[in-house]
């Protein structure tokens, strides 16, 4: 297993795609606090809270890279060669989600560095407490990202086409929790439900006009430790689904 982790950290680590994301990303930080800089209420403070706000598009983002991570393996034929080569499923699979996450920890930790660095170079430097919000948001963000990455590796695993892997993902992770919310405003059961999935999770909570902070759902302790819960349940139930499928899927 550990030959095969190692070719896909190789081949992924050369990948063009992968770091055309990497960098194109950075760049796109380093654009908006330039942009920021340009505005009345371009500092620090406005940057790091727009940056956690805004973790439901980091969560969309993760899709393609996953995409890109995975590389079409069924559709190019290409999964049955380490399965000839005795490489067996369950390492193949837990072999791709490792990699999935790993690269996928590694653009956030590098894209955010370059966002916060850029935003105390380029902007007006406030105080510190947006950057320990910042900070604790990532941590909170990581294990309801890995939900997101869960399912998109389940579902490359389940379907072959990626129109169909995209359009279920979309389901799973943005329209269902979405619904649920609006019906959770007239149904208290489903709005309990709702809240409990990791796109209704990354929501503002609140708003301090004294501090100038931004609440979110992991800003309490319990809030923080619902993130990991949440987070370890549904990748454990994605991941496991997506294996059974694998399991009995014919590679051709």
């Amino acid at each position: 297993m550990f030959n095969y982790i190692r070719s896909e950290v190789y081949r992924n680590m050369h990948s063009k795609g992968n770091n055309m994301f990497l960098f194109g990303g950075m760049i796109f930080a380093i654009l908006l606090n330039l942009i920021l800089s340009m505005q009345t209420y371009g500092d620090t403070n406005f940057a790091l809270t727009s940056f956690y706000n805004a973790m439901r598009i980091i969560m969309i983002i993760s899709f393609p890279l996953i995409s890109l991570i995975y590389g079409q393996e069924f559709k190019h034929h290409t999964l049955k060669n380490p399965v000839s080569y005795g490489i067996s499923r369950s390492h193949i699979y837990f072999g791709k989600f490792l990699v999935e996450v790993a690269l996928c920890i590694l653009n956030l930790i590098c894209i955010s560095a370059v966002y916060v660095i850029s935003a105390y170079i380029i902007l007006g430097n406030t105080d510190i407490i947006h950057l320990v919000d910042f900070i604790r948001s990532l941590i909170a963000f990581t294990p309801l990202l890995l939900v997101s990455i869960a399912v998109a590796h389940c579902l490359h695993f389940v379907f072959d086409n990626e129109i169909t892997v995209g359009i279920v993902w979309a389901i799973i992770i943005v329209i269902i929790p979405a619904l649920l919310k609006t019906v959770g405003r007239r149904i208290e059961i489903i709005g309990k439900v709702a809240n409990l999935t990791p796109w209704n999770v990354i929501d503002a909570t609140g708003y301090d006009e004294v501090t100038d902070r931004l609440f979110m759902t992991w800003s309490s302790s319990t809030g923080f430790i619902k993130c990991f819960i949440i987070g370890f349940i549904g990748v454990a139930i994605f991941y496991t689904l997506g294996f059974i499928s694998f399991k009995s899927k014919q590679i051709k």
